[in-house]
Order: structure tokens, then C-alpha cells, then sequence
């Protein structure tokens, strides 16, 4: 016994210790303020000029001010740690983190199977920097995410062209559950929409799915994923039998509950504060962070202001908490350069379209588009140059030869993972040159969040449940993609490993190494039979389902990555 309780306070020590070594962190006395008329511009240098133009433009919302008592340099100091091992903050392998965004000690080392570099300090002071994100489009990564006083009016608002949750039992059901689990309104509200829209889902019907799971509702898509929309559904109907969801009002509790606990009611209440754990109050500093990639929280809070703006609910009242840190540079932190021969502004008023096919013409920034469209290679008139992001992109006022005006992108989305510039002048013909030349399909390589395309190769790879659609979104309406018997498959139809695009692609979905289009069991036994050496897998096609990782190895690994997603903890990504 006493041998135990040695051992044990030896445990303690050593845990105690290794948070000394590894997180410099000192007493702070974190305080959080309304007062944004007072803000010390000296110490929060731009931060209240900013917040009253965000005031001017949407007068409902509201602000707070979380003065965190931490020191800028330190604070980066300690999110700059885990060279060599596991860095605590990444960017993705992609041509829009290049150069200065990646970190000079981990310089071409990879992490997560190729996937992420180790973030500069440059990257970490851009993304922490609260100054960058005090626009309309990046501002919900600051969200309050507790429960704060709602109007009823607001959450009519948002719900008014849902018929399907307009109604006074799940209305009651949601507020009730949000003051229960203390989560935002609004959020939940947000959450819903964007995973049910108007309730045409099997998941919130109650009459069950292929004659399983009658009387049984998953609101918040707990535990749906797997390979095909079979699949995704039963999984999630399985678990709303397992949690006794028998109504829509049961569903709405428990999937509160479940988003509530682990980070927003343990003072990490913003998508900020999530990734950047600057917020002292429950889980210490920098350690408890929700994920690795820096531009989480952004990404995170751009989808929900999407689902505000669909909604027609982006100037209700919302409340937004701000960090800010002593010693804050006088200038707003830079974005880093990319590669020096990346094109990255306009500086002329001659461009040539880069997308392909074509860009749609709105009539405003992030407008209504009005049924004209430029083209790749045909070259307009730069009338008015954007200088702030309005839906997370710039939007130049160009001129067509035919002397309609309109608004174009001229960028990606921020939060695209891949960045390609849409509107490239043509004044330096050498860059002219270079961009043709990037543009040349033998090249380069194309992907987004489900879908990765080799121009090289020929070789497509997506994750699990995709669809034609999902193809055309890249390739283009006029692609036509046939199964292993050449017949062609109807755009709503999930993609297959096998499956042929144009007779020039060849589809690998990973997950599916038997190819037909579901992802389960049996391609668990498809890999036990590789690794046992019973049968091998010996199609290329398959072997590329087969590495779920994407390590260049079929192993274990591989079929635990099969079965969290079966399970519903974790998804298999591009």
C-alpha cells in the first residue's frame, strides 16, 4: 500500500512538472469588459475604432472585451512549441500556407500523413491577432457560445422559412435546452438548420430508415457518417435509438448537451478560444486546445455566419468576446508572403480571368448573381478595386468588352484550403506566362475538402458519401462519370472506387476497397485479408481505398480509421 501511494504522488510530481517545463504560464488576473467607449487605444491599439465600424454597420451587435493579462510575445512563445514532435499549431501542405506561413526549425517536415506543416510564428501572429478578424466576414469565430438573453422575435426571424421547426413545441424545446446546458441560442438554432434545413431527413422524421429504427430522431446528426447515404443514415438512427431519442424534443436535449460539454461551459466559449486556449479560467492555458490547424476557428465561425446570412438573421443580436493582450504590436500582424513567384494582387486595371470555366457577375459584393459570366482567359476592365473582404472574399467592380459592369471574385474564399487568385493582371507578360503555364491540367493538382484530382496521374481520391454532384462542383457540369459496366450514374448518386470520369479519371473513394460505393464491414475484411495475406489486394485502384491514412502503407491504422468513422468518432478526410 505504501509502495502505491509513493507511486502515485511520483506520478503527480512528474505531471505537475512537465506543465512547468512545457507552458510557461504565470498567475494572471483575466477580466472581461463591456466598456468598448473606454478601450486604452495605447494597450488595444485599433481595436475600438474597429469595433465601432462594426458597430456602424450592424448596430445590434454586441461586444465584450476578455483582457486575457497575457503578454503578446509570451502568449506566441508558448503556441510556438513541439518542433520535431507534434507542433501544437498547423497549416495544411497547400500552395495558400506556403513560404513564411510554414516554420523555419520544422522547415519541409510533415505531420498527420502529409497533411500539415508546423506554423510559423509569422502565421500564429497573423491568425491570433484579434485585429484580422475584426471584419463582418470573420468576426464568429469570436461568438459567445454560452447562453445569453435571446428575443423571441430573432429566433421567429430565423426560423421563418423553416416551416418544419416553426412551430411552439420545438421552439420551447430548443430554449429550454439551451438554458439547461447553457449553450447559445441562436448557435443551436444555426447548428440545426445547417444540419436538417427544413426536416427532410429520414433522421428527424420518426419513420425510421429501410423498415429499422421507427419512433427514434437525430437532430444534430450525432454519430451519422459512414460510406453512403445508407449508411450515414442507419448509423444515425442507431444512435438515436441507443440515447432513447423518441422525439424530436428528446433529440434536441440531448444533442445540446452533447455539443455543450468539453469546451463551451469550460470557459473556451468561443471558436477562438477553442483552438487558442488563451482563457484561464477552467482548463489552465495554451494545452486544452480542440484541434491543431490554425485556421479552425476561422473556417468554423465562416460557416456559421453562412448559415446566419442564409437565414436572414446575420443582424440580430449576437454577442462577439474579444481577446486582447498586453503589449500588442502597434501595426496589425501581416498576412505571410507565399512562395516569392505567387501572384498575389492585382496591379492593374486590365485582368484576365483565371477561374475555369468561368466567374459569375453579382450585382454587389457577394451579391445576386445577374446571369452574365466571365470566362477563362477573357480579359476585363478593373473599375473599382475591393479593399475589405465582404462574405470572406474580395470583390472587384469589373467591366466586360461589352460594357456590362458587375462583381466578381477575385480570390478563394479565405477559409478554401487551396488558394488560387481569379482576376490576374495582365501588365507583366511574364506572369501572364507563369499563370498559363499553372494552369496546364498535366500539372497540377486539384482538390478541396472531399476530393483530391492528379491531372498527372489521372487519379481521383475522395472520402467516403460523395456524389457526382461533388465531381461536377470541380470538374464542370459537362463531365459524365460511368461505373465498372460503363453505364452512366445520375448526378445524386454516390461515386465508386472503379468508377470512370470522362475515360480519363479513375475514382478511389477511401474506404470503399471493394467498390461497391458503401463503406463497412466488408472492407474491414478486405484489409484483414490483405494484412493476413489470405487474399491481397492487388487492383491499384483499391490499394489507394485501402490506405485510408493516405501513408503510402496498408496497415492497422487503416482499419481503425475505417471503424472510428463507422462509429461515428471521428471522419476520414481528403
Amino acid at each position: 500500500m505504501k509502495k502505491k501511494v509513493i507511486f502515485i504522488l511520483i506520478m503527480i510530481i512528474l505531471i505537475l512538472q512537465y506543465f512547468c517545463f512545457f507552458t510557461k504560464t504565470f498567475a494572471v488576473n483575466q477580466t472581461i469588459s463591456q466598456d468598448i467607449e473606454n478601450i486604452d487605444s495605447n494597450t488595444c491599439p485599433q481595436i475600438k475604432e474597429m469595433i465601432q465600424n462594426l458597430k456602424k454597420e450592424h448596430s445590434n451587435w454586441n461586444f465584450k472585451i476578455l483582457y486575457t493579462d497575457l503578454d503578446w510575445n509570451e502568449v506566441i512563445e508558448n503556441e510556438y512549441v513541439g518542433h520535431g514532435s507534434s507542433p501544437r499549431n498547423l497549416v495544411p501542405t497547400s500552395s495558400s500556407y506556403a513560404g513564411e506561413w510554414i516554420c523555419p526549425i520544422c522547415g519541409d517536415t510533415t505531420y498527420d500523413s502529409g497533411k500539415w506543416h508546423c506554423a510559423s510564428q509569422s502565421a500564429l501572429k497573423y491568425m491570433m491577432d484579434p485585429r484580422n478578424s475584426l471584419n463582418s466576414s470573420d468576426i464568429f469565430q469570436f461568438l459567445e457560445l454560452t447562453y445569453t438573453d435571446y428575443k423571441i422575435e430573432t429566433i421567429q426571424a430565423m426560423l421563418k422559412k423553416y416551416d418544419f421547426w416553426n412551430n411552439e413545441s420545438y421552439i420551447n424545446a430548443i430554449i429550454e435546452a439551451s438554458k439547461k446546458y447553457n449553450v447559445n441560442v441562436y448557435y443551436v438554432i444555426a447548428r440545426i438548420l445547417q444540419e436538417q434545413g427544413n426536416g427532410t431527413s429520414p433522421l428527424v422524421k420518426g419513420e425510421g430508415y429501410n423498415d429499422q429504427y421507427i419512433g427514434v430522431y437525430n437532430v444534430f446528426n450525432i454519430g451519422a457518417s459512414g460510406s453512403g447515404k445508407d449508411n450515414v443514415i442507419l448509423n444515425g438512427l442507431a444512435r438515436a435509438e441507443q440515447e432513447d431519442w423518441t422525439s424530436i424534443e428528446l433529440s434536441i436535449d440531448g444533442g445540446v448537451e452533447f455539443i455543450s460539454k468539453g469546451y463551451i461551459n469550460r470557459g473556451q466559449n468561443t471558436m477562438y478560444l477553442q483552438k487558442f486556449d488563451v482563457d484561464s479560467s477552467e482548463t489552465g492555458l495554451y494545452w486544452h486546445q480542440y484541434q491543431q490547424n490554425i485556421m479552425a476557428p476561422q473556417n468554423e465561425g465562416t460557416k456559421l455566419r453562412v448559415a446566419f446570412e442564409e437565414c436572414g438573421s446575420i443582424d440580430m443580436d449576437y454577442t462577439f468576446i474579444i481577446p486582447v493582450y498586453k503589449n500588442m504590436p502597434d501595426n496589425i500582424c501581416t498576412k505571410p508572403n507565399l512562395d516569392e513567384n505567387k501572384i498575389t494582387e492585382i496591379d492593374s486595371n486590365l485582368v484576365k480571368c483565371n477561374a475555369d470555366p468561368s466567374l459569375r457577375l453579382r450585382d454587389k459584393p457577394n451579391g445576386t448573381y445577374i446571369g452574365e459570366k466571365i470566362y477563362l482567359n477573357e480579359v476585363v476592365t478593373v473599375l473599382e478595386k475591393a479593399t475589405e473582404k465582404v462574405g470572406g472574399t474580395y470583390w472587384d467592380l469589373i467591366k466586360k468588352s461589352n460594357g456590362i459592369e458587375g462583381y466578381a471574385a477575385r480570390e478563394t474564399y479565405e477559409y478554401e484550403e487551396n488558394y488560387k487568385l481569379y482576376l490576374v493582371s495582365i501588365k507583366n507578360i511574364d506572369d501572364q506566362k507563369k499563370d498559363e503555364s499553372d494552369n496546364d491540367d498535366t500539372k497540377e493538382i486539384i482538390e478541396n475538402d472531399k476530393i483530391r484530382i492528379n491531372n498527372k496521374t489521372t487519379q481521383i481520391t475522395s472520402i467516403p458519401n460523395c456524389t457526382v454532384k461533388d465531381l461536377k462542383e470541380i470538374l464542370g457540369e459537362e463531365i459524365i462519370v460511368k461505373d465498372i459496366n460503363g453505364e452512366k450514374i445520375q448526378d445524386d448518386l454516390n461515386i465508386a472506387t472503379g468508377y470512370k470520369v470522362d475515360e480519363k479519371y479513375t475514382i478511389s473513394v477511401l474506404g470503399d476497397v471493394n467498390g461497391d460505393g458503401k463503406m463497412n464491414s466488408a472492407d474491414l475484411l478486405v484489409i484483414q485479408k490483405d494484412l493476413l495475406k489470405v487474399k491481397k489486394i492487388n487492383n491499384e485502384y483499391k490499394k489507394i481505398s485501402a490506405d485510408v491514412n493516405q501513408d503510402g502503407i496498408i496497415n492497422s491504422a487503416d482499419l481503425l480509421k475505417i471503424q472510428k468513422q463507422l462509429l461515428g468518432v471521428s471522419k476520414i478526410e481528403i
